[in-house]
């Protein structure tokens, strides 16, 4: 500064400019330089543009297209003519109350000390009220539907006084009645079930519910609501009478079984076989006729041999005398195939075991932790050496729609089959059949069979002889036994011949339609097509290739047809088949896998060879269901049909079991 002020030529307006914007030039650009932070992602966000708008819902009017803007004033009009009608209805629900005031006169001179007992008053004198009066003028339905109300309105009050309880059960009785009328016999017992559970000596719910029973043939239950009704009603003469007619019922049971039986065969004991191998514990629902009668639907012709066999359909749910399931007809657990999958099983079970023993509650099976898979009821004709004994002659005392329950030992099940399996050289699991040779606490020995050795095991100390089987009766069709000796070798039946309008199946015609091979006992799937177009027989049997999902196709292109398949229709010379007709075939020595299933004739055909030097020839047994398509159908919305030879990968697995 002493510088510049002692030379002459400077001057101000040659002073350089203030340092302090020097200074702060730079630091905002050192700073710029230094900031690390990316904000080109914030790039476009909260800009004014229509796309943006639409997603926020923003939109204004402006934004809408022509299209738009009229379908708004579409859905105003109809909320406008929406809120005309309910003020219309307003209004007439308002004349209505104005016209005919509502009946407070049950409120008069009544003091309620809570909400409940309020509702409990008000469910009294008017909606029980007016369904009695209904009920008086026979319009059950109004009836109803005011009982209905009531219990509803009841049951809104969610934890019941006892006032309460006691005008649910009389009102539930009153629609017990009524469903009596109606003989609506499930009805009544879901009723009365609801009624006895809060009220167990109620005298009306027991004796309904024995007129439940006994319309269901079910005497001893009926016997025993009647002796606890009389018991404490004992003038009661509708239910002194009716206990008469069940002590007669019960008299005729007694003569008819010997004298074995206690109560009835749904009490007690029917032996089925000389040697007490199988065993009728008792019915659990009755079929078809007079419960004292017994079966009358099974033919004689029908169990030797002749021309006519009775295929059967079962539900079976079979069990061990300690209660473990070992095998349902309608689902099974698959346990898992590794020893990973063993292992986090048991951790998983383990886990559960120990919050069930937490919360206190009942320890589970080991079945209970697998998952469920749906499957078929299971089907044999009556004398069919492949069938158990046990379960043949446990039907063959069996009515229609019955479902029983019975004991079964072991000489009546696996060794009744096991010279016959052995002749025919294949294994019962091939045919479908349970495999119930069993231990006690099946399950979990073999979740522990990857720890504890065989022997430590003791395997024979643990197996059981007997099951514990409960069958349902699901209904029986007619074949045709078509085999030479009349053996049941080969059975065929046309259950349906096909529509009355369409047109005659004949050789060399183009079909449409699908089938299905399945195992004859369980209905496994073995071979199956949803959608098959081709000329009856000409294709059946031609192969050529596999397509890229690995399904057999014919040298046109077209899917896969067995021989089987045609044979089913062609061979059927009694009926004429027309265009939707649905035929099965049941072959106790079906076609060879490599018949059914070409894709795999090579790496099975050592086996064939090996098999035909023993002497064994063809397949294993087996079902073969064909559908012919009626015209039009599938129409084009029904498009998703599988297409394709589909072949179950099991099958290798099956057929390779000698």
């Amino acid at each position: 500064a002493s510088a510049a002020a002692a030379s002459p030529t400077a001057s101000a307006s040659s002073a350089p400019p203030p340092a302090i914007g020097v200074d702060a030039a730079s630091s905002q650009a050192e700073a710029k330089k230094t900031d690390r932070l990316d904000y080109s992602r914030f790039k476009g966000i909260g800009e004014n543009c229509k796309a943006e708008r639409a997603q926020t819902g923003d939109v204004t009017w402006d934004d809408l297209s022509k299209d738009e803007k009229a379908e708004v004033w579409k859905y105003e009009d109809q909320m406008e003519a929406l809120l005309d009608k309910k003020r219309e209805e307003e209004d007439a629900w308002r004349r209505q109350l104005k016209e005919t005031p509502s009946d407070l006169s049950w409120v008069q001179g009544r003091h309620f000390s809570s909400y409940e007992a309020f509702c409990v008053g008000r469910v009294e004198a008017t909606l029980k009220k007016s369904g009695n009066e209904a009920f008086k003028r026979g319009e059950f339905d109004q009836a109803r539907h005011d009982w209905e109300g009531g219990v509803q309105m009841l049951l809104g009050l969610g934890t019941l006084t006892p006032e309460a309880i006691a005008l649910l059960c009389v009102i539930r009785n009153n629609l017990a009645q009524l469903a009596v009328k109606r003989q609506e016999w499930n009805k009544v017992k879901e009723l009365t079930d609801k009624i006895i559970d809060q009220e167990p000596t109620n005298e009306k719910a027991l004796y309904r519910r024995a007129q439940a029973f006994f319309a269901f043939s079910i005497w001893d239950k009926c016997e025993r609501d009647l002796d606890l009704l009389l018991k404490h009603h004992s003038g009661n003469k509708d239910a002194s009478l009716m206990l008469q007619q069940v002590h007669r019922k019960l008299g005729k049971d007694r003569r008819t079984l010997g004298g074995k039986a206690v109560n009835d065969i749904a009490a007690g004991m029917e032996e089925l076989c000389p040697d007490g191998t199988v065993r009728k514990l008792r019915i659990e629902e009755y079929g078809e006729g007079d419960p004292d009668e017994k079966p009358q639907w099974i033919q004689q012709e029908w169990l030797g041999k002749g021309r006519e066999k009775v295929v059967v359909t079962c539900q079976m749910i079979i069990w061990s005398h300690g209660g473990e399931e070992l095998y349902n007809s309608k689902e099974y657990r698959p346990r898992p195939d590794t020893k990973q999958g063993r292992d986090e099983l048991k951790e998983y079970m383990e886990m559960v075991n120990f919050l069930d023993q937490e919360a206190k509650k009942a320890p589970r099976l080991v079945g209970d932790f697998y998952r469920k898979v749906k499957k078929r009821p299971v089907r044999w004709y009556l004398g069919d050496p492949g069938m158990y004994k046990g379960f043949d002659l446990a039907v063959r005392s069996m009515k229609p729609t019955e479902r029983a329950l019975f004991e079964i030992d072991q000489p009546a099940l696996s060794p009744s089959v096991e010279k016959y399996y052995e002749k025919v050289g294949f294994h019962s699991g091939i045919a479908g059949l349970p495999q119930l040779v069993y231990h006690i606490e099946e399950e979990r020995l073999a979740i522990l069979e990857d720890e504890v050795p065989e022997d430590e095991l003791d395997l024979d100390s643990k197996t059981q002889r007997g099951v514990r089987a409960e069958l349902h009766l699901m209904g029986y069709v007619i074949f045709k036994d078509v085999s030479p000796d009349g053996d049941g070798s080969k059975l065929h039946s046309v259950l349906h011949p096909g529509l009355p309008d369409a047109p005659v199946i004949r050789k060399g015609d183009h079909l449409r339609g699908s089938f299905f091979i399945t195992r004859p006992f369980d209905g496994s799937l073995l071979v199956q097509n949803q959608y098959v177009e081709w000329r009856l027989g000409y294709d059946e049997g031609l192969y050529d290739k596999v397509s890229d999902d690995k399904q057999p196709l014919r040298p046109d292109g077209g899917a896969f047809v067995p021989k089987c398949v045609g044979q089913a229709i062609l061979e059927v010379d009694w009926a004429e088949l027309r265009a939707g007709a649905l035929i099965e075939v049941r072959l106790r020595s079906g076609p060879e896998l490599y018949e059914i299933a070409p894709q795999y004739a090579k790496q099975f055909e050592k086996a064939r060879r090996e098999a035909h030097k023993k002497g064994r020839k063809g397949g294993a047994m087996c079902s073969i269901l064909v559908q012919v398509f009626p015209p039009g159908f599938p129409s084009d919305e029904q498009t998703d049909l599988q297409t394709g030879t589909v072949v179950d990968e099991s099958v290798p697995q099956d057929m390779d079991v000698d």
